[in-house]
């Protein structure tokens, strides 16, 4: 090692007094100072310019310096203070001329050895000399030092250590302080004497940053390691670790960890062999210790629990593991690695740890302990895992590799033993055992849980690398596994993804994967087995799954057409969609299939008619499917068992267009349709309902006689058929309409007849009646209503109407007393109907009971008006007021029906009997046996009987005379007025007196 020269001195002595630092500047000054002079100014000072000299000055050799100095020596004889300066300045050009002869390499023999020596021992007598003429200078520290340097470099190590501890001792605070403890530690480690080195080397580390501090903790590392201090030692390696591989990235996150190794490659050649040799002998003390520990990799955990994390902690584990992989010891160097793996899993070095313990297992040979470290580390560092979402591209792109082949060993493990378990399962019986002892359902749970473990190796993969050149081929694998796990839906997804989404959304697989359509193939498998699998549960199959399987049909046809098998599953689309009565898509379907190249069988071809025609008549495409089914029934002979069936679908679509004009009100359409049934279609069961509806179409549209023949013809072809029931009805109406009112009459008596019973008969019954009166067939008619009146007491109505049209009946032909016997029955229906709560009594009931009451009332009347008064007197009033009662009674009960027209006849009539029997007492019979006198007081005797009932006469004429102020004026009104006429003739029989008009204008 060089000396260090304090100044560079020049040749002339009062310069290198000059800009030497040894001295203060209170030293340098001279002991007297001039008198100050006048400040001049810097306009008054002329400088003449002065050339500059550019070229180095050349270096002068250290030995002519040398002598240079020797010369100077011999000169400076007076000043003390020079000749110390070049005392020392001489000392160390003697050391820097032999460490320059060392430095140079130069052959060592024994002269140069001797110069050597002689330049060593003259630079130490001249700082020795030095020492002893300037005991007190305080730059002594300086020669102190050079003075020690020089002993070691002559040999003298006693006396460089002694020179050392003088230095230490007098300067206690000199740069030098680092250094010389340093030399007094390596004084000492070569003396064996390690305490006194260690704290020596700890007295560097003391002092601080210097340039020995690193060595210094390497050797006081060495020291504690050879004083059988492993712990120490340690802290001491750490410590110069700390020092060479500084933290210079904090390490908050994964992002921001120091790249230690990366560190140790950049160092210089000796600190970095430094460094490795320093790591080597931390992980042989790691394993030295772990022998007193229960388990691997304690020693290091403890010390960085210790001393604290380093980010350097990692280099450290990777010795102690090369360490044990280099002695053969396999599970402790994968033990070492899965330990900093589980301390430090955010590490960026971990994935690559898990991976050398992977490694590990695999040198020492242990199978079983490969897969579940793989299996570990995928789940650890995959992309389902906690870390990998978090990591930078360039740490994934470390641990792709990896993840790229143990998900490729872990999934096809799996997926084999899957398969495996499936053929033991298929080679046994099912009440029997494997060689294991497992039953056939232990073994096929276990086959489902490695099929599917293997399928989520798979996805795991696809997921990570979906570009990867085997990302087709392991979905494929994927869904073969779904598919024998029967996880159907996501076997379909892996398969449809092989198919078709590679070869769309990924560019590096522009082409189909020569796998593609088998897996299509088995997607629609899938499809298959879960509609078979909901069915096998008594589950109606989900239509979602139905609708996709029909997707995924149609997608394999559009792409692999060339498919031998995509004819039949296009077939299988046909029935499916007919089957889901999507009867557009059906159609198209179908009609592929028919414009399929090759042609397909003819079975095939009759099946898409058939759905072609069938989808049609669904989507009321009644015209079409008339067409379709006329081709179907082309490609059928008439002994096939399906031809009677298209037969009918003939018959229903041109019937169905019958209906659709019908509802479009398109009549004469509609029966052209029903008609056109009939002649294409006659042996058709729909015939019936053709020719049916075309008779009632045309009924509706007034064609009666037309109407009545296919009606007619209907009830003699079909006898028995439900609808010749409802014909009879139908004829009556057309007979009315054609004004066949006999028919009618007669199809109506026949209705009645074949059930009595019924509202329809008992209608029946009545409308016959009417028609025979309306054809004035009188004794049909009499006859009719006569059955009708004493078969149907209810509705009240009309029999009501028919005992009153039998009332009628007998009038004109005036036989009175069957008449009162059908006016009678009118009155006792109305009481009854009032009497029941069940029948509800009408207006018109009790208008002909209180019809029928007044001519039972006026029958009295005549009673009353026929009996005479004759002598004796006495006797004939008696019976004419019985009379006379009877008939008061019988209008009083005509009254009570408050009709108004009977009513009114009722008052007149009373009025009428008060007024006939005022005159028949002044017109009855005289006594004869009275004269005149008593023949006049006779006669005002019966004016007095009289009065009382001409007033009352008036009395009911009057209040029926009032009637017309509310409106009522009816005949028996205006014949209560006539009576007053009579009876008042002074206030009812005054003439009216017209006045002159004059037509002068004035």
């Amino acid at each position: 090692m060089r000396l260090i020269i304090i100044c560079p001195f020049a040749l002339v002595v009062l310069t290198a007094l000059s800009g030497c630092g040894l001295f203060s500047k209170d030293q340098s000054k001279p002991e007297t100072q001039a008198k100050p002079q006048k400040s001049q100014r810097l306009s008054e000072v002329y400088f003449a310019p002065l050339p500059l000299d550019h070229t180095p000055l050349e270096e002068p050799e250290t030995e002519s310096m040398r002598d240079a100095y020797r010369d100077l020596l011999a000169k400076v004889t007076d000043e003390s203070q020079t000749k110390k300066i070049v005392q020392y300045r001489l000392a160390d050009l003697e050391v820097n001329l032999a460490e320059q002869k060392l430095e140079e390499g130069a052959a060592l023999t024994q002269s140069v050895a001797n110069e050597q020596q002689l330049l060593f021992g003259l630079a130490i007598a001249q700082y020795q000399q030095v020492l002893a003429e300037h005991p007190d200078n305080p730059e002594n520290y300086q020669v102190l030092y050079q003075l020690a340097k020089a002993f070691e470099q002559q040999g003298q190590i006693n006396q460089s250590f002694a020179t050392l501890e003088q230095l230490i001792l007098a300067f206690p605070d000199n740069p030098y302080l680092a250094e010389s403890y340093f030399r007094l530690g390596e004084i000492e480690f070569n003396r064996a004497n390690y305490i006194e080195a260690i704290k020596a080397y700890k007295q560097v580390l003391t002092v601080g940053t210097n340039p020995y501090y690193g060595t210094a903790a390497y050797m006081l590392g060495w020291s504690y390691f050879n004083n059988k201090q492993p712990q120490q030692a340690l802290t001491a390696f750490t410590t110069l670790l700390d020092y060479k591989l500084p933290n210079e990235i904090v390490a908050q996150s994964m992002l921001t960890q120091v790249d230690s190794q990366s560190q140790i490659a950049s160092l210089a050649i000796g600190e970095k062999r430094l460094i490795n040799d320093t790591i080597r002998i931390m992980s042989l003390l790691f394993s030295y210790q772990d022998a007193n520990y229960a388990q691997v990799s304690q020693s290091i955990i403890q010390h960085f629990n210790s001393v604290g994390q380093r980010h350097y902690e990692y280099v450290l584990y990777d010795a102690l593991a090369q360490h044990y992989l280099n002695n053969d010891r396999y599970r402790d160097s994968a033990k070492v690695y899965q330990t900093f793996a589980d301390i430090h899993p955010q590490h960026f070095q971990a994935p690559i740890f898990a991976v050398k313990q992977i490694d590990a297992y695999i040198l020492g040979k242990f199978p079983s302990l490969v897969l579940p470290s793989k299996q570990t580390f995928v789940l650890r560092y995959g992309i389902e895992g906690d870390f990998w979402p978090n990591w930078p591209v360039v740490l994934q792109e470390s641990v792709a590799p990896y993840l790229n082949q143990y998900l490729q060993e872990l999934a096809q493990f799996e997926h084999s033993r899957g398969q495996q378990l499936m053929q033991t399962v298929q080679s046994i019986a099912p009440n029997n055992q494997d060689s294991t002892g497992n039953q056939p359902s232990e073994l096929k749970e276990q086959a489902k849980q490695a099929l599917m473990l293997a399928a989520n190796w798979y996805q795991q993969f696809i997921l990570t690398f979906p570009k990867d050149a085997q990302t087709p081929e392991l979905t494929y694998r994927m869904g073969e596994a779904l598919f024998d796990a029967k996880q159907y839906p996501e076997a379909i997804a892996a398969f449809e993804s092989y198919a078709y989404q590679h070869k769309q959304l990924n560019s590096d697989y522009p082409q189909a994967h020569p796998k593609a359509a088998d897996a299509a193939y088995n997607a629609i498998l899938a499809y298959t087995e879960l509609q078979l699998f909901s069915i096998e549960g008594d589950t109606k199959p989900p239509l979602t799954w139905l609708d996709k399987q029909l997707i995924a049909q149609e997608n394999f046809v559009a792409s692999f057409s060339a498919d031998p098998r995509a004819v039949d599953i296009l077939h299988n689309s046909v029935q499916q969609l007919f089957s889901l009565k999507r009867h557009v898509l059906a159609i198209n379907a179908a009609q592929q299939l028919l414009n399929w190249q090759p042609a397909v069988s003819s079975e095939k071809r009759l099946a898409s008619y058939l759905v072609i025609g069938h989808s049609q008549f669904a989507l009321q495409q009644f015209a079409l499917a008339e067409t379709t089914y006329e081709q179907v029934l082309q490609l059928l002979t008439k002994t096939d068992d399906r031809y009677a069936d298209m037969r009918d679908r003939l018959a229903a679509s041109i019937y169905q267009q019958g209906e659709q004009n019908v509802a479009n009100n398109y009549l004469p359409l509609a029966v052209n349709d029903f008609l056109r049934v009939i002649a294409k279609t006659p042996e058709s069961t729909i015939r019936i309902n053709a020719q049916y509806d075309a008779a009632t179409y045309l009924l509706q549209m007034q064609e009666w006689q037309q109407s009545i023949e296919l009606f007619e013809d209907f009830k003699q072809r079909f006898p028995k058929h439900t609808l010749t029931s409802g014909i009879q009805q139908k004829l009556i109406v057309a007979y009315q309409q054609n004004q066949n009112w006999l028919k009618a009459a007669e199809e109506l008596i026949r209705l009645h007849q074949s059930n009595p019973q019924s509202d329809e008969g008992r209608q029946a019954l009545y409308v016959a009646a009417q028609y025979f009166q309306k054809l004035d067939n009188i004794p049909q008619a009499l006859d009719t209503f006569r059955t009708y009146a004493h078969s149907y007491p209810l509705p009240l109505a009309e029999a009501n109407e028919a005992r009153y049209t039998l009332s009628e009946f007998y009038l004109k032909s005036d036989e009175p007393n069957k008449r009162r016997f059908w006016l009678n029955k009118l009155i006792q229906a109305d009481r009854q109907a009032q009497n029941s709560p069940n029948i509800e009594r009408t207006l018109r009931s009790r208008y002909l009971a209180a019809m029928a009451s007044n001519v039972f009332a006026d029958d009295k009347l005549q009673q009353y008006k026929n009996i005479k008064l004759v002598q004796p007197l006495k006797s004939s009033l008696a019976k004419k007021k019985t009379a006379l009662n009877n008939a008061l009674d019988a209008y009083n009960q005509t009254l009570g029906y408050k009709i108004a027209e009977f009513t009114a006849a009722a008052n007149f009539s009373i009025g009428d009997i008060y007024h006939q029997l005022a005159k028949d007492l002044m017109n009855s019979s005289r006594p004869n046996n009275l004269n005149a006198l008593e023949l006049e007081q006779y006669d005002l005797l019966l004016e007095e009987q009289a009065y009382p009932f001409e007033e009352q006469a008036i009395d009911i004429h009057q209040t029926n005379a009032k009637r017309s102020w509310q409106g009522d004026y009816d005949i028996w009104v205006q014949n209560s007025f006539s009576a007053l006429k009579t009876l008042l003739p002074g206030r009812f029989n005054k003439q009216e007196k017209s006045p002159e008009v004059m037509n002068d204008i004035y």
